[in-house]
């Protein structure tokens, strides 16, 4: 018969202490060992390297530190960066200069993306976008987030003596209205695609690790999410002075002109990335714009433009880059060439060029007839227009058809539906051209208005 031993039990073991063991390659001969001995037995047997969790090995090339973190990458677990948390908090007293914010604050050596800055304004913005300056790290636009992303304040946003809540990504000012701090930041990594596109993540996106081990802060994808990137536009594009018609013939001198664009999303341009090119002449005109905060700038054009035929252009245009890298869509300035045309009164049976080009009703650059144009009473209704230009498919007035002059008053040239007379045309770029000259068949003593198309 077995026999049982029990002994009493210790509740205050010491590493100096014996256990009872059977020693199982020694035909389990009862024996003891000290609990020091099984401690320095443990780390052996449980090998980091071949234990796996939740079915994944570890990366036996990391070696852990303390405070840093075990991130799974998709294929093993890694040795990650310790957490962080936005748990500082800084005052800052900001004062408006010329428009926009600055500030001197002595315990902030250098802007960091871990810090709220707990921010009061001496003054409400003036202008959009607005920026803060804080120890002259550098202008960032303050911006806020919408349901359609980061946006610049608008005007009068910002109440003086309020305190509003700032964080700072690398590229503009994040504006809160409370403390965006929760506490300790927990990291995503996924690396496979996303699905289907939620918010601001587009279907495809993977999520994995940075190089720096780290995965995405819950800040970073809330962002993300909610806030999508803003990709700015550049339009509008002008030269001040001319355009954007002229009459053919005319010359742009060389020399310096002012250019003009608007924009949108500014705190989203990359600062001086600004490129002005001549499109047609396949000429760079200026480089290093800071279109990030000007709306214009002196442009030098190095030789004289001139088109001497109808519809002619000349194209210019703006571009940038954005804050990720991309190119911001051109923004196109035209100016196009063209003859006049010329419509009015007269009491002569045939006019020649002098009379042409003194009529008055209408007398405007066109590259067509078609229009509605008022005349006084009295005399021959003329509408003249180059050959260049299509002729014309329907006269009326007062919905009825207009009669007009035909081969019987020596207007007999043309197959279209109605017939006219040819004038050559010197304009006053000496650039010269038939016209087409039509007339009314009668005279009309009182107004009328005709409707060309």
């Amino acid at each position: 018969m077995a026999i049982v031993y029990t002994y009493p039990v210790t509740e205050q073991p010491n590493v100096g202490d014996l256990l009872l063991m059977s020693k199982k390659n020694q035909q389990n001969n009862t024996m003891n060992t000290r609990i020091s001995d099984v401690i320095e037995l443990v780390p052996s047997l449980l090998d980091l390297d071949d234990f796996n969790l939740y079915t994944k090995p570890f990366d036996p090339t990391g070696t852990p530190s303390n405070g840093d973190t075990i991130n799974y990458n998709g294929t093993t677990w890694v040795v990650g960066p310790p957490g962080t948390a936005k748990t500082e908090i800084i005052n800052v007293t900001a004062t408006t200069v010329t428009n926009n914010y600055v500030a001197t604050v002595s315990d902030i050596s250098n802007l960091d993306q871990e810090i709220v800055y707990k921010t009061t304004f001496d003054a409400t913005n003036t202008i959009s976008p607005v920026n803060l300056n804080i120890n002259g790290y550098g202008d960032y636009d303050i911006q806020r987030g919408t349901l359609n992303g980061l946006e610049d304040i608008p005007v009068d946003f910002i109440v003086s003596g309020v305190e509003y809540f700032l964080t700072w990504n690398g590229n503009i000012f994040q504006l809160h209205t409370s403390n965006p701090s929760s506490g300790a930041s927990s990291e995503y990594v996924n690396p496979d695609p996303v699905t289907q596109t939620i918010g601001g993540i587009s279907a495809g996106t993977t999520f994995p690790a940075k190089s720096d081990g780290s995965g995405y802060t819950m800040q970073e994808m809330w962002d993300k999410l909610l806030y999508p990137y803003q990709f700015p536009t550049l339009s509008g594009l002008s030269i001040s002075g001319q355009g954007p018609t002229v009459e053919v013939g005319y010359t742009i001198p060389a020399g310096s002109y002012t250019f003009n664009w608007n924009k949108s999303n500014a705190g989203n341009i990359e600062p001086n990335s600004g490129v002005i090119n001549d499109v047609t002449g396949s000429v760079q005109l200026a480089t290093g714009i800071d279109i990030k905060t000007l709306n214009s700038t002196s442009v030098t054009l190095p030789s004289s433009i001139q088109k001497t035929t109808g519809r002619a252009t000349h194209k210019w245009e703006i571009l940038g880059d954005n804050t990720q890298g991309g190119t911001i869509s051109p923004s196109i300035y035209t100016i196009t060439w063209l003859w006049r045309r010329y419509v009015g009164n007269n009491t002569a049976a045939t006019i020649n060029e002098s009379q042409i080009e003194a009529l008055s009703v209408n007398s405007s650059l066109a590259s067509s007839l078609s229009g509605s144009y008022v005349f006084p009473g009295g005399g021959y209704k003329y509408l003249c227009i180059p050959t260049s230009f299509p002729e014309p498919s329907s006269i009326v007035s007062a919905g009825f058809p207009v009669a007009m002059a035909g081969t019987a008053e020596g207007y007999s040239s043309g197959s279209g539906t109605y017939k006219h007379q040819l004038v050559s045309v010197t304009n006053t770029y000496s650039q010269t051209i038939d016209y087409r000259v039509y007339r009314s068949l009668n005279q009309l003593n009182g107004s009328a208005t005709f409707i060309v198309s």
